[in-house]
């Protein structure tokens, strides 16, 4: 693994195409002021806007495409980790192998992508750490763009975490050798890393809205995901709602509006995104979804059955529920996040979505969440600048009210807050009925995480932190006929063979 700034020629490669993307439109970026095969004070570091393109370069990881060809599970492509959920299906790129059960060192692909990017991210914000402060700015001014690299070293360090344990930890430029020998750190060290540069920018960051770049609100959200992925349930509660309280994000009234550009604007549910922006950075979400019949990520049945009648109940007790029509008399999200068959569908000669007759489908369902109607029909050639969400308001009231939950039942703040999400204007479900023992609103809980958040990307990372995934996942049945197979193991990706080869990294147990 090649995570040094300095040395790193794979690094360069991907940087210079990451910053010249985002920094279409400049004179001149990062890489042409400062060849870092060569560094120098001479070249860089002496002014704003230096920090600026230097900043930009380590943002610039959130928002790949997939023309980079990492893209499969980063920035807009975040949906692919639900396509290994019980929620998708992948109907081909590289994640087609973990839906099969078939994860191994020597994988390739997301194994080694997701390794490698984060690492080359997280290089970026140590170089950008070791060298911001030979700029002459204000205390002030140079301690905010600080907290923005401290927020995203902690989130590139947090994605890698997640997926494989414990990891080395490295906090300065480091030259090409470092990691050979160096043993990984503990999950734990990680996290308590993690954490600490979280709070470093808590502390700095701008206390209001979104609009493109970190702000405490986010900080403080992100803070309360990797405590309550950690277990650390009174400290998450806490620290959700100290969003809450604070009263900078609220629900938007708009569930469809979130996920396409015209509703993204100063949206005040949105916390932190990946960000493209045309003509250069764009997102091709839209068509390999749906338009253009690519259809890579496909819902499944057992999505869609999870999506309760709109009087509250499950299918398998609501009269409302008639399997003739079993998509009518449903909970609104539904329909706003899957194409089902029948709906208005602008790739059909009769403007039908009719699966029997599309190639491409294998589930019987589409993505709906991503696909602005408004553009509709486009390609290849008509790209999307619509932004990722990757943290929103919703969020932190249900991660609030499952750690407020697990530390002290539920309370009626619980309920206040899974509520309020189900009360959204054009969602209306109807509030949860009174009297659930702790248990039972866990299990609600699950659910409204479920649905709520369907096709962006957290399923599979709850299902690991929920320590179900062994259950769940085993009893899904891809097309075709396949079972899924997950093994204990598969809580945790293996290491690239190639990291384990050159660097002797210890392989996670089982692979």
């Amino acid at each position: 693994m090649q995570i040094q700034i300095i040395m790193s020629t794979r690094y360069i490669t991907l940087l210079c195409s990451l910053v010249i993307l985002l920094t279409a439109g400049c004179k001149s970026s990062f890489l042409d002021k400062y060849p870092l095969d060569q560094p120098s004070a001479e070249n860089f570091w002496h002014t704003e806007d230096d920090i600026k393109l230097a900043l930009t370069g380590c943002y610039a990881p959130l928002s790949v495409n997939q023309d980079q060809s990492v893209a499969e599970g980063f920035g807009a492509f975040t949906i692919y980790w639900d396509a290994i959920s019980d929620n998708a299906y992948p109907r081909n790129g590289n994640f087609v192998n973990i839906a099969l059960g078939q994860l191994e060192a020597t994988s390739g692909g997301i194994v080694n992508d997701w390794y490698n990017l984060n690492y080359q991210a997280i290089a970026s914000c140590n170089y950008f750490l070791a060298n911001a402060d030979k700029v002459p700015l204000d205390a002030n001014t140079l301690a905010q763009y600080k907290a923005e690299v401290h927020f995203l070293r902690a989130y590139y360090y947090f994605q890698l975490t997640n997926i494989y344990g414990g990891v080395i930890i490295t906090l300065q430029p480091e030259q090409l050798d470092y990691m050979k020998g160096k043993p990984k750190n503990s999950k734990a060290e990680v996290m308590n890393l993690v954490l600490a540069d979280l709070d470093t920018a808590i502390q700095h960051l701008p206390d209001g809205p979104y609009s493109g770049r970190v702000v405490k609100g986010a900080a403080l959200g992100f803070k309360a995901r990797v405590l309550l992925y950690n277990s650390s349930f009174a400290e998450a509660a806490a620290t959700a709602k100290q969003v809450i309280d604070g009263g900078q994000f609220h629900l938007y009234d708009s569930y469809y509006g979130l996920f396409v550009k015209p509703g993204q604007t100063n949206n005040p549910e949105i916390m932190f995104s990946a960000r493209y922006q045309l003509p250069n950075m764009f997102s091709t979400l839209d068509y390999q979804m749906g338009w253009d019949q690519w259809e890579r990520v496909q819902p499944i049945k057992s999505l869609v059955d999870a999506y309760e009648c709109t009087d509250g109940l499950p299918i398998s007790q609501s009269p409302l529920y008639d399997p003739a029509h079993p998509y009518e008399h449903r909970d609104p999200r539904l329909r706003r996040t899957v194409y089902v068959p029948g709906d208005p569908w602008k790739y059909s000669a009769d403007g039908i979505f009719d699966p029997s007759k599309d190639g491409n489908n294998r589930t019987g369902f589409l993505v709906k969440k991503y696909l602005d109607t408004s553009r509709a029909p486009t390609n290849y050639s008509t790209r999307s600048d619509q932004d990722f969400v990757l943290l929103r308001y919703a969020d932190i009231l249900l991660m609030y009210a499952e750690a407020q939950n697990e530390t002290s039942g539920p309370d009626q703040s619980v309920y206040d807050a899974v509520n309020a999400v189900r009360a959204r204007p054009g969602v209306n479900m109807p509030p949860l009925p009174a009297g659930l023992s702790q248990t039972d609103m866990r299990q609600r809980i699950r659910q409204e995480r479920r649905v709520e958040f369907a096709l962006e990307g957290t399923r599979y990372f709850d299902l690991l932190r929920w320590r179900t995934a062994k259950d769940v996942l085993s009893a899904i049945v891809n097309p075709g006929g396949a079972h899924r197979q997950f093994l204990d193991k598969n809580y945790l990706f293996p290491f690239p063979q190639s990291e384990v080869d050159i660097y002797g990294i210890e392989q996670n147990m089982g692979y």
